[in-house]
């Protein structure tokens, strides 16, 4: 006879072995169940971690609140504004003094002396000793040549008057502007007589040699001699082609009609224009043994070392002709200078 065998339902089994699978299920629940769980535990612990201050050495106790943890945005507090600084002024420089030791400058050049300042100068190296009419003359001296005393913006100039027995007088002391010097006489220190002056350069403790001493006569009585005969007669024929002068060695000179014909002379001495403020020069031109053709009048340059007539193209013919001239200043003539021939070809 056979025995079939069916499963009983659970309700149906024996107790005992329904505690040994209840005994095994549990088993291989907890084995289950206790990796996710540890996972979930280790997972807590790492972000307490990685979220706690302490973690990157801050407390609440930290030294240093501004501090932030790397890798987070830095929220700095705000601070005074910085203030922009004030742009100093760049001070003017000073001249810088001259050492005492420096070389000395180079002695000025050119003393002259003037009765005043719109005059043309009498220069001291001149043979005739300059004569001024006025007690308060104007004196003067270049730096010299271009290359002299260019590097020298401190450079002065020293004037020291005396009387011709050798008493000084007045010493002055003046810059140079540019490359002159000038001073006028105040009041109360010359009168009529005899003088002398001379100069030197100075550039603080270093100083040149003093120039020779210059006589000069002051003389304001009003009383004066005629005026010297002029010389050094001559003849341009245009304003670049020079001078022809009137000597009897090397010819007459020699124009066209066409040219445009300029007379000149030089008054003597060759500083009298200043002594003579109101010096000028009559010129006669016309044909040998004729009455002059022109007779001109101009004054001296201001320069005080020409005089000159100008003649427009065309007015001579061809011919010999000759032309003279003399120095005046009102009452005062000199004499006539002697005939320049020269002649006019087509």
């Amino acid at each position: 006879m056979n025995r079939r065998h069916h499963a009983l339902p659970p309700d149906h089994q024996p107790a005992g072995r329904r505690r040994r699978l209840a005994v095994l299920l549990a088993v291989m629940t907890a084995a289950v169940l206790a990796p996710a769980v540890s996972v979930e535990a280790a997972s807590r612990t790492n972000a307490s971690i990685a979220m706690s201050p302490a973690s990157y050495g801050y407390s609440e106790t930290s030294p240093d609140p501004a501090y932030q943890p790397p890798g987070r945005a830095t929220n700095k507090r705000p601070g005074k504004p910085t203030p922009t600084p004030t742009p100093t002024p760049t001070p003017t420089p000073t001249p810088t003094p001259t050492p005492a030791d420096s070389p000395a400058p180079h002695p000025p050049a050119g003393l002259y002396v003037v009765t005043s300042p719109e005059l043309a100068p009498q220069f001291c190296q001149d043979t005739t000793t300059p004569l001024v009419r006025s007690t308060r003359p104007v004196f003067g001296v270049s730096s010299g040549a271009p290359a002299y005393n260019t590097d020298r913006p401190n450079l002065r100039a020293v004037f020291e008057l005396s009387r011709s027995s050798g008493e000084t007088v007045l010493t002055q002391s003046v810059a140079f502007a540019g490359s002159g010097a000038t001073f006028q006489a105040p009041d109360g220190v010359l009168t009529d007589g005899a003088y002398r002056v001379r100069a030197r350069a100075e550039d603080g403790a270093a100083v040149s040699d003093w120039l020779p001493w210059c006589a000069f006569t002051v003389d304001t009585s009003g009383t004066a001699s005629a005026p010297g005969v002029p010389d050094s007669l001559r003849i341009s024929t245009g304003p670049y082609s020079g001078f022809q002068a009137c000597r009897a060695v090397s010819g007459a000179p020699v124009a066209r009609t066409g040219d445009m014909l300029s007379f000149a002379a030089s008054p003597t001495p060759a500083i009298i224009g200043v002594t003579y403020p109101n010096l000028s020069a009559t010129f006669e031109i016309g044909h040998p043994g004729q009455e002059p053709l022109i007779r001109k009048t101009t004054p001296i340059w201001p320069s005080g070392t020409v005089f000159s007539a100008g003649v427009a193209p065309g007015t001579f013919t061809s011919g010999s002709y000759q032309f003279r001239v003399r120095a005046e200043d009102g009452g005062l003539v000199s004499a006539w200078s002697p005939w320049c021939a020269f002649t006019v070809t087509e």
